[in-house]
């Protein structure tokens, strides 16, 4: 494997996620483990309600909201990632409780269903059906609606900008800001990234192209998963401001960039932060000062679209 000029925090960050379908069941259940076992800070509340999601599956979702936060607050639905096919992580359960107590919001997390069993649409639509109940239930829950960040990493980020496609072409509130981090953008896979990055720890091309393989349909009509993949959408007009951030080693950042100069090109205002010596998921390492101050601009970006 090539040697990497990474970030000496992220030396010993060399696992790789086996994109492989006889071993995802065993990967899910770990997966999951580290999730459940990760605490919740005692100044969080946190519940688990099932709504309504895509053709009437019980679709779980967790709330998380300081404790004493009252009335319409701001809030965040978080989509996590695991290419499309792993549940979240410990690190995602750390994310979106720092996101709750120090930009000072509620965050709404979505279980969605996972390829290749449900493969696309069944994401994006059990997510679709999640922001309609945020609008639905908003006062019940206290969700301003006038401040709902959709925040997504990797494939969690290809989730939210396919959801604000779709909010906008169905005509539903949009929500404020789109938050994407390292987000997949782009089936296509031609960035030079994509062709440099072959070998890069967590991720690289070759276990982005077994992505695709197990998320889109298996005889593909690009008329028919024209959201599936955000860059082929051809429209970025009216669609809300975004903060995007790459990482450095990363076969999908120079997609991330790609989708943040389409934005720009139509007038949507973008933020585009490009993390040096990083790499996918580096959030693994979630106790070091350089990933803290990474988090930490983020959390800025939600304070500011909040005043």
């Amino acid at each position: 494997m090539k040697k990497y000029d990474v970030h000496k925090d992220y030396n010993n960050l060399q696992a790789r996620i086996p994109m492989n379908k006889c071993l995802l069941p065993l990967l899910r259940q770990v997966t999951r483990m580290l999730y459940t076992r990760q605490a919740v800070a005692s100044s969080i509340e946190h519940r688990r309600i099932r709504i309504s999601g895509y053709n009437g599956y019980e679709l779980p979702v967790e709330l998380f909201s300081p404790i004493g936060m009252e009335g319409q607050a701001p809030c965040v639905m978080y989509l996590h990632g695991g290419a499309f096919a792993l549940p979240a992580t410990d690190f995602h359960k750390k994310l979106v409780c720092d996101y709750a107590l120090k930009a000072s919001c509620k965050v709404v997390f979505v279980d969605y269903r996972l390829a290749p069993k449900y493969r696309y649409p069944y994401a994006l639509e059990d997510c679709y059906a999640a922001y309609g109940w945020m609008l639905a239930n908003a006062n019940e829950f206290g969700f301003d609606i006038g401040k709902i960040g959709l925040c997504g990493d990797s494939a969690g980020g290809a989730l939210v900008a396919s959801l604000s496609q779709v909010i906008r072409d169905r005509v539903l509130k949009r929500s404020l800001f789109q938050m994407l981090i390292y987000p997949v953008i782009d089936s296509r896979m031609k960035t030079e990234s994509m062709k440099l990055f072959v070998d890069t720890p967590i991720w690289n091309q070759k276990k982005n192209k077994k992505m695709w393989g197990m998320y889109l349909p298996k005889t593909v009509d690009l008329n028919d998963v024209r959201y599936a993949s955000p860059m082929a959408a051809g429209n970025f007009k009216d669609l809300p401001q975004a903060y995007i951030e790459v990482s450095e080693f990363d076969c999908l950042r120079d997609e991330g960039i790609a989708y943040y100069e389409a934005l720009k090109k139509v007038g949507v205002d973008a933020v585009l932060n490009q993390t040096k010596g990083t790499i996918h998921g580096f959030e693994l390492n979630y106790s070091s000062a350089y990933t803290q101050s990474i988090i930490e601009k983020r959390i800025e970006y939600m304070r500011r679209m909040w005043s």
